[in-house]
């Protein structure tokens, strides 16, 4: 399957590495309105056709697919044109900025046909769903903690982090603290509380205590101000789960109540974007319009628990 790339900085280098690893997938075209011809990738695939106008690269018959790694506050608009042009979408995280924004794009897909994925790779890899087999293991869930947070000080003033129409620690990393969270927990969600610290129109630090029907909680936190381990942790009536890095999950540890401890190893398939493309080429040729794994009602929930912590703190 033939991929073009909209928008070509870090995450769109990573991506061109990840797809090595799929089964048919193959980059055959960017759009960028920045990167320099001597880019060491193009120069070194000059197959690779780059293209200077996006919609261009959106009318290219050769493309197949789309992966938007634009900035936050363009996915919308990117998403829907690829969609009105019937080629299959994988977007960064998050997919939009708002929950409406959802809604929009599933109207879309309902009416082209045409498929939209949230690039979001931690429930791709085996790690996650192997996490959730083991949940039994320490009984029923009473609390759930997730921490993701980054310095983002020695970032230029120019970058989007510090967009207040895009940016912020809940729109770039909230998807991680939050989907972790609700990818394990089906339960409602009956009470919020929530804290932000805001600067100059940025989010640099959000947390939020949870509440749900099942009678259990959670705390998740994010910023980019500050630096701490990204790491989960999950307890349960029997036993305990520590998850490091858990948004892209190779390995965790459960601790029983009677002193044992288990280690899991999941190595990652290829690189850790390489299951969520995966994803994508299977279910376009299996004619789905959204995935299984992560649904577009999966990224919806977590916008509007994003929206419901802005409105609480």
């Amino acid at each position: 399957m033939n991929f073009g790339i909209i928008g070509f900085g870090n995450i769109a280098h990573k991506f061109i590495q990840s797809i090595t690893s799929t089964d048919e997938g193959r980059v055959t075209a960017v759009a960028s309105k920045s990167v320099p011809e001597n880019d060491p990738y193009l120069t070194a695939n000059p197959q690779v056709i780059l293209y200077r106008d996006y919609e261009a690269l959106l009318q290219d018959p050769q493309v197949d697919a789309v992966y938007i790694a634009l900035t936050h506050k363009y996915h919308k608009e990117w998403i829907l044109r690829a969609m009105d042009h019937h080629i299959p979408v994988l977007c960064e995280k998050p997919l939009v900025l708002s929950s409406g924004d959802v809604d929009e794009i599933r109207a879309k897909g309902k009416e082209t046909g045409t498929y939209c994925l949230e690039a979001f790779k931690t429930k791709f890899n085996d790690g996650f769903r192997h996490l959730k087999e083991d949940l039994p293991l320490i009984g029923q869930i009473r609390h759930i903690k997730t921490s993701f947070c980054s310095d983002a000080s020695n970032m230029p003033s120019s970058c989007f982090l510090f967009d207040p129409e895009q940016g912020g620690a809940l729109n770039d990393i909230g998807s991680y603290a939050l989907g972790f969270i609700l990818g394990l927990c089906r339960d409602e969600i009956i009470d919020v509380k929530s804290t932000l610290k805001v600067r100059d129109g940025i989010e640099e630090y959000f947390s939020a205590d949870l509440s749900f029907a099942g009678g259990y909680t959670a705390f998740a936190e994010g910023a980019i101000d500050r630096k701490t381990d990204r790491t989960a942790f999950i307890q349960g009536t029997k036993g305990s789960i520590e998850v490091p890095f858990f948004n892209r999950i190779s390995s965790y540890t459960i601790t029983l109540r009677d002193g044992s401890v288990i280690k899991r190893e999941d190595p990652i398939l290829g690189d850790d974007m390489t299951m969520e493309i995966q994803a994508l080429i299977r279910d376009v040729k299996a004619g789905k319009t959204e995935s299984s794994i992560h649904s577009l009602s999966d990224t919806k929930e977590i916008l509007i628990l994003s929206e419901k912590i802005r409105a609480c703190a």
